[in-house]
């Protein structure tokens, strides 16, 4: 099954459960629903190379990745600070090479992140988010903006491809400061 591309939009735990253990090569999920549905057989896709992901995400990231994952892509939504800097350090948890490509994907600004609980929780996850070592993670923009470049300053990212003349200007104050 490793050649075969599943596109679900809407899905049940029945469904998703089907999948468990298989070699299911390539994931897209077209909502937030199917993606919470799907979260308890993601670790058990044990060849899943690429995973597409749509919609709007706030909290933390707390989804385990397959260990065979090399393409995480946010195809179209938004998301909070939060919950892509939690996003970044499970990538480098995966600890081998990995794409993350964002398309038409907008980080909330902090002051539309809940609460001050949560630029709390922004400050803790950006200080991991510091120690890691973000060399092997190749990051694809197309549709950037200042909050999202932000997440990204100071730290260890290994690429950062621009797709667009738009996200120069917007990358340009933290492009010196990428460690990597």
């Amino acid at each position: 099954m490793s050649n075969i591309e599943v596109l679900v939009t809407h899905g049940s735990k029945e469904l998703f459960e089907i999948f468990r253990d298989t070699s299911i090569g390539i994931l897209d999920l077209q909502t937030v629903d199917c993606i919470l549905q799907a979260s308890d057989i993601f670790s058990t896709l044990g060849i899943l190379k690429k995973l597409y992901l749509w919609g709007s995400y706030t909290g933390h990231f707390d989804i385990k990745l397959p260990a065979s994952l090399n393409l995480l892509s946010l195809q179209r939504g938004e998301c909070s600070s939060e919950w892509l800097c939690s996003l970044l350090i499970k990538l480098c948890e995966l600890g081998h090479p990995v794409i993350c490509e964002l398309w038409y994907f907008v980080v909330q600004s902090r002051g539309e992140d809940c609460g001050t609980d949560s630029n709390i929780r922004v400050s803790d996850l950006r200080s991991k988010l510091l120690a890691c070592d973000m060399s092997n993670i190749e990051i694809l923009v197309t549709h950037g903006s200042k909050e999202l470049f932000e997440i990204f300053r100071d730290t260890r990212i290994g690429i950062l491809v621009l797709q667009t003349v738009e996200c120069i200007p917007q990358a340009s104050d933290i492009l010196p400061t990428l460690r990597k």
